[in-house]
């Protein structure tokens, strides 16, 4: 069984505080995404987010950060909801032009359940910094990663690195490009996923 490294020493994961721990730093991540949701990233406070998950202020630091990483950690949740829809399009045995639209449409429609969250996380990516920007860049880097590897099994003959590099960056910066117009209402789920198929593999 793994284990939790505490201030005496190693803590068995499933040992009272350490349940309680994740128990309470889920009710303040939640209660966060509700907030910002409700009323915007720029509104958040941490205060309104400790009252909702019945916590204090100071509980609030301890478990989850301050704002930023509180976004950072949200981010990663939605991040891990798109990883998913990869992994589904890895078992499909469509060709590469398929896979991608489906798998970006998908995306889209779960992000703009969550716009209020996701825009703001895109926005941040340029201004984590120490363990923040560590964490923020691998996490785009696992996710280049995982559509890289979408990418090569879609295609007929597998792409070569420097190719699927670029791929990689041209589905991401399109979709954000995307993910924008929808947000404006300048295009249709439609619309963009096209875009984003065709500025890929133009």
């Amino acid at each position: 069984m793994s284990v939790v490294t505490g201030k005496r020493g190693p803590v068995r994961p499933d040992s009272r505080n350490v349940v309680r721990g994740h128990e309470t730093r889920r009710r303040i991540l939640d209660a966060a995404r509700a907030r910002i949701l409700a009323d915007g990233f720029d509104a958040l406070r941490l205060d309104d987010v400790a009252r909702d998950a019945g916590v204090t202020k100071a509980a609030v630091i301890k478990s989850a950060g301050g704002k930023a990483t509180i976004l950072l950690a949200l981010g990663d949740e939605d991040r891990h909801s798109r990883l998913d829809v990869i992994r589904q399009m890895m078992k499909l045995r469509t060709g590469l032009e398929k896979r991608l639209s489906v798998a970006v449409r998908r995306w889209f429609e779960l992000d703009l359940a969550r716009l209020g969250v996701v825009m703001p996380y895109i926005g941040y990516m340029w201004f984590w910094t120490g363990a923040d920007h560590d964490r923020a860049q691998s996490m785009v880097d696992e996710t280049r990663e995982r559509l890289g590897e979408l990418l090569a099994a879609a295609s007929a003959k597998r792409p070569s690195a420097e190719r699927l590099r670029l791929l990689t960056l041209r589905v991401m910066g399109a979709y954000v490009i995307g993910l924008r117009d929808l947000c404006y209402d300048r295009a249709t789920i439609d619309d963009t996923v096209r875009f984003v198929v065709d500025y890929t593999l133009d």
